[in-house]
């Protein structure tokens, strides 16, 4: 409560090390906490902002299982259940034991009978998932302000179409000064030709979204 009321008047921040992500900071603000890496947001500050706008395109209501690849503090999970109601399971995937840590501790984000957190490879788990699994897949997938060589190689797409239901969606997050390349075409133009409808939209300036629905 003293930190809460603190918080108003100055920042308070913990920094915890992270040997994936580098020095991973929770701060108080404003009667909130965020999680930030030494560049980014990781959650409940502009990140939410940019997801909660993403999640109003990708009908989470009608996923009865959600995919969340990339944890961070768990401010999605927060937003489908707080905002959405969202009563369906959900599985995150996250590489980070510290960031896993985080979000239980400070965020009270931790497993229960909805939720299953697996702390894994987001690119070697998709491989292991049942096909058409999955409702609606959510990739947040950054260190720092870095995105993972992964995202760009054709086996992670072809991987997500497999255990996306049809008519399934994702919601890609992306930064908008950084093409994105697979196969050696635009991320737009590959994604289409992989049996997705592609929309794209910037947020928050730095960030593009990709809203992408399976469509056949």
């Amino acid at each position: 409560m003293l930190n809460h009321l603190l918080s108003y008047v100055m920042p308070l921040t913990r920094t915890v090390q992270s040997a994936v992500n580098g020095p991973m900071e929770v701060t108080w603000y404003q009667g909130r906490k965020v999680l930030d890496t030494r560049h980014a947001n990781y959650s409940y500050g502009s990140l939410e902002r940019v997801m909660r706008y993403g999640l109003l395109f990708v009908a989470p209501e009608q996923a009865e299982h959600t995919l969340l690849l990339g944890l961070g503090g768990g401010s999605v999970v927060a937003i489908l259940r707080q905002e959405k109601q969202y009563q369906g399971h959900l599985t995150a995937i996250e590489i980070d034991p510290v960031i896993i840590e985080l979000a239980d501790t400070e965020f009270g984000i931790r497993p229960d009978a909805q939720l299953e957190i697996v702390r894994a490879d987001a690119f070697e788990w998709v491989h292991t998932a049942p096909t058409s699994q999955f409702g609606l897949i959510v990739v947040d997938l950054f260190v720092d302000l870095a995105l993972p060589a992964g995202l760009q190689t054709t086996a992670f797409w072809q991987e997500l179409r497999r255990i996306l239901r049809p008519g399934g969606y994702i919601l890609f997050n992306t930064l908008t000064e950084v093409p994105l390349y697979v196969d050696n075409k635009e991320m737009s133009a590959y994604l289409e030709t992989t049996g997705f409808s592609v929309k794209t939209m910037e947020v928050e300036l730095l960030n593009q979204l990709f809203i992408l629905q399976k469509t056949a």
